[in-house]
C-alpha cells in the first residue's frame, strides 16, 4: 500500500527488515518509574517464534533511504475462546521512529491494512502499559475508521524472586485450564527451558513451564526514577524481592507459563513457584493474569515488584467474545 505521493510503503514486515525495526525498539523505552527499554533480537523471528504466523508491517520513506519510519502488527496464534481451539491475533509491537511521530495518518493507514489480513481471526486483542496514558486515551476514545477498543480487565505483570527449595520438584507437565486466551500449545517465543510439578502421594498438585526468553526477547533497565531511584541502591535480594540491575544491564529473566495449581490453592501457588524460582536460578521470574485470575491472589501476597496493562479486545465490527476468566501469558508480551 503506497500513500502521500507514492513516499511512503506500507508492507508486511521480511528478516531484511530487522536492523531498522531495532533501530525503532532502541529507541524508545517503557514511562514511570522503572524506564524500560523493550528489545527484540532479530525482530522478524522473534514475532514469528510468539506464534503461527507473524503479520507484522513497516511504513519505509522511500524518500530516506528505505528508512523503516514505523512498524507494529499481529501475531496470529492458535487459542481457546470459549473452551474451543480458535485462530487468535494479538495486536503487538506498535512503534513510530521517534523522527516520525508527528505522522499521525500512520497509524489509520496501518490499522486499515490490517483489518484487511486478519479477517480468519476469530478475535483480536492487545495490551497496553498504565503509564502509557495518551496511547490509552487516544484509543479509547471512538474514531472514524478505527476500531473500538474494548476493555476487558487489568493485567498485572508479577517480578519474583525469593527461590527456596520447599517442595520436592518433578520435571513434567500438565495443560492449563483452556480459558479465553490460553494457548494451545507452547510457542517457541515462550523460551528455551523445563516443566516443573509437583507431587503429593503420586497426585499430580501443581505445574508450570519456565522459560529462557533471551533469544526472542529482553528487557533493558534504562533508569530509575520515582521511589525506585531508591530500591535500586537498597538490598533487596535479602528482604526477599528481586534485586534491581544496574541502569544498562539487561535483565536475566524467566518466564512461567502454564501455571496451574490444584484448587488455586494460593499458599500451594506461593511454595510451588518458589521451590520452581529455586530451581531455574534466574534472577528473577516473570507471572501475568487479569487481577480477576484465580491464581493471582496467591501473587499478591508474595514480594514482588509488579506493574499493570490494560487489557483490550479490538473489535472493528460486530460484539466482543472473549470472556473471563483469561489466560492470556506474560511469555507473549
Amino acid at each position: 500500500m503506497n500513500f502521500q505521493n507514492n513516499r511512503y510503503t506500507l508492507r508486511f514486515s521480511t528478516p531484511a527488515d530487522d536492523a531498522g525495526i531495532t533501530e525503532i525498539f532502541t529507541a524508545g523505552s517503557f514511562p514511570g518509574g522503572l524506564s524500560v527499554q523493550y528489545l527484540r533480537p532479530q525482530p522478524h523471528a522473534s514475532f514469528s517464534a510468539d506464534g503461527d504466523a507473524s503479520r507484522m508491517m513497516v511504513i519505509v520513506d522511500h524518500a530516506q533511504d528505505e528508512r523503516i519510519a514505523a512498524v507494529g502488527g499481529a501475531v496470529v496464534r492458535t487459542e481457546y475462546l470459549a473452551g474451543k481451539p480458535q485462530k487468535t491475533a494479538y495486536l503487538t509491537g506498535l512503534k513510530i521512529h521517534p523522527d516520525y511521530q508527528k505522522q499521525i495518518f500512520f497509524i489509520a493507514r496501518a490499522y486499515q491494512f490490517l483489518r484487511e489480513h486478519l479477517q480468519d481471526c476469530a478475535c483480536c486483542y492487545t495490551t497496553i502499559l498504565d503509564d502509557n496514558q495518551q496511547v490509552i486515551a487516544m484509543l479509547e476514545k471512538k474514531h472514524r475508521n478505527m476500531p473500538e477498543y474494548r476493555y476487558i480487565g487489568h493485567y498485572m505483570t508479577y517480578c519474583f524472586h525469593g527461590g527456596k527449595h520447599l517442595l520436592s520438584l518433578t520435571q513434567e507437565a500438565a495443560p492449563p485450564p483452556a480459558y479465553d486466551l490460553t494457548p494451545v500449545k507452547r510457542y517457541p517465543g515462550s523460551g528455551t527451558g523445563r516443566s516443573y510439578a509437583y507431587r503429593e502421594n503420586g497426585k499430580l498438585r501443581a505445574c508450570c513451564y519456565v522459560g529462557d526468553q533471551t533469544a526472542y526477547k529482553q528487557y533493558k533497565i534504562a533508569g530509575y526514577g520515582g521511589i525506585y531511584r531508591l530500591a535500586a541502591h537498597l538490598p533487596t535480594r535479602l528482604l526477599g524481592y528481586p534485586a534491581f540491575p544496574k541502569a544498562g544491564e539487561v535483565i536475566r529473566h524467566g518466564v512461567v507459563s502454564g501455571l496451574w495449581v490444584e484448587n488455586d490453592d494460593p499458599a500451594l501457588c506461593r511454595a510451588f513457584l518458589r521451590s520452581a524460582a529455586a530451581e531455574a536460578g534466574f534472577d528473577l521470574l516473570l507471572w501475568g493474569a487479569l487481577e480477576s485470575h484465580p491464581l493471582t491472589p496467591a501473587l499478591m501476597h508474595m514480594r514482588t515488584v509488579h506493574y499493570g496493562s490494560r487489557l483490550y479486545e479490538v473489535i472493528w465490527e460486530g460484539n466482543g467474545v472473549i470472556r473471563e476468566p483469561v489466560g492470556m501469558e506474560v511469555a507473549l508480551l
